[in-house]
């Protein structure tokens, strides 16, 4: 299990390291995620902490979702397109609205 930093929220820790999967080619575009149950259960995490990983993965083009399918990398050249907001776009404390 990761050690988390304790001046950083969780939830930005696991997606700092999803977001590294991603951009080390260990998930590949097109290929799905852990699902949400298996990032509660690898990191320890909350339910609601998961949710927020997977809604800024989202946010920022990183993933998208097909209901009842599951999350899916998306494609470097697909994220330029992406309808998602950027960072600017979100609260104040980087979490999408």
């Amino acid at each position: 299990m990761v050690e988390f930093k304790a001046n950083q929220p969780r939830w930005r820790q696991v997606y700092e390291i999803i977001k590294t999967r991603i951009a080390s080619g260990e998930y590949k575009p097109g290929e799905r995620i852990p699902s949400l149950i298996a990032l509660i259960e690898e990191f320890g995490i909350a339910n609601a902490t998961g949710q927020k990983v997977m809604r800024a993965l989202r946010a920022d083009g990183l993933i998208h979702t097909e209901p009842g399918m599951g999350s899916f990398v998306t494609a470097p050249e697909e994220r330029d397109q992406s309808d998602s907001p950027t960072r600017e776009e979100r609260g104040s404390d980087g979490e999408p609205r």
